[in-house]
């Protein structure tokens, strides 16, 4: 059983759930993934985190009485995702592993060929079909996909990206067309100039997705990062990071040919942004310049309008991030933040909003 709270954001008034243990660190996964069942009630979350090593042990909590029983001892927390039809999917070295959270059955899904371990984040398509996954291997990273009901393990590129900054991550597959595959180009964000790629999982096909701007020096001039397919799989959202030098800066979205890219809001000093389900919000984290502060913050995609909706502390590094995301009925909005003995909890959000009803809880709206 875990500890419940309602805490009201003095600022704004908006009442929120906090979940955790006394001494001990909760935490959601990565923003890009789903942390819920099909319910929209019960979240699965790493509970006893070791802040060290990311590890934890998985449960399966119930936001409302905050009952919870163990899936997986002993794994990083940022290993795991939900499908929409109760699965839990997750890495454990070179292990892929699936958990029917329905009936309790344990499977292999796939072992690595190579022996090479999976990194996180995984990323799956909406049908629960295949996988978007990464590795590295004998000094380079590989970008591939896992075939869900054969474990089939292909390796899809891998990007021959140049010392110092020679990493490719972040693998996610398009949730709807399942031969797209996005990958970053990861490194300081002051010095990659190509960071947003996708391949084309059938021909290897590559293309930058998103061109940076460059200063008339040739240096980058946007920055950018934290990227996430919006779930009907047409949009790639991603931050253009407050100290970029070239404007607006703020949340952004590229199409998934590339062919469109534009601003959505530049309100606040964002961090990392989430679409919802539904396509109607952006929910987003900030970067303030105080201290521990962090903003949580509602954008809405039809006004492109934003409205803070509570403060927290957070950590300044993993896994004390908030990385809020979506319910999927789009109703509620999770993250992590730090308690004021600075020991992690897991926040929940509710939302109004069913078919056309798009008011928050508590009288706030967009």
């Amino acid at each position: 059983m875990l500890e419940i709270s309602e805490i009201t954001d003095p600022e704004t008034g908006l009442t929120y759930k906090g979940i955790g243990q006394s001494g001990s660190h909760t935490a959601h996964s990565y923003f890009t993934v789903v942390s819920w069942r099909a319910d929209s009630r019960h979240i699965v979350a790493a509970v006893d985190v070791d802040p060290a090593t990311m590890i934890g042990t998985m449960m399966e909590i119930d936001t409302v009485d905050g009952s919870a029983r163990v899936l997986q001892e002993a794994m990083l927390c940022f290993s795991g995702l939900v499908t929409a039809d109760d699965v839990f999917y997750y890495s454990m070295g070179t292990e892929l592993l699936a958990l029917d959270m329905k009936t309790g059955e344990r499977r292999l899904i796939a072992k690595h060929p190579k022996g090479c371990t999976f990194l996180e984040p995984l990323s799956i398509t909406n049908d629960g079909k295949r996988l978007g996954v990464y590795w590295e291997e004998a000094g380079k990273y590989a970008v591939g996909t896992i075939d869900a009901a054969t474990g089939e393990v292909k390796t899809v590129i891998q990007p021959d990206f140049l010392e110092p900054h020679p990493i490719a991550n972040h693998a996610m597959i398009n949730p709807v067309y399942a031969d797209q595959l996005f990958y970053a180009h990861e490194g300081g964000t002051e010095h990659i100039v190509d960071r947003i790629w996708s391949v084309d999982v059938d021909t290897g096909e590559a293309c930058n997705l998103y061109m940076q701007r460059k200063l008339s020096s040739g240096e980058c001039g946007e920055y950018v990062g934290h990227e996430m397919w919006s779930y009907d799989g047409e949009w790639l959202y991603f931050i253009k990071y407050p100290h970029s030098p070239l404007a607006p800066t703020g949340i952004y979205r590229v199409s998934r040919d590339g062919a469109l890219a534009e601003p959505i809001n530049g309100d606040c000093r964002y961090w990392h942004a989430c679409p919802s389900p539904d396509g109607r919000y952006v929910v987003a984290d900030t970067l303030l310049n105080e201290g521990r502060g962090c903003e949580i913050v509602l954008i809405d995609l039809m006004t492109r309008k934003s409205r803070m909706l509570c403060r927290v502390n957070r950590w300044n590094r993993h896994p004390g991030h908030p990385h809020p995301s979506f319910s999927p009925d789009s109703r509620k909005i999770i993250f992590t933040f730090a308690d004021e003995h600075n020991h992690l909890r897991i926040g929940i959000i509710e939302l109004y909003g069913v078919n056309g009803c798009h008011r928050m809880k508590h009288g706030l709206s967009l």
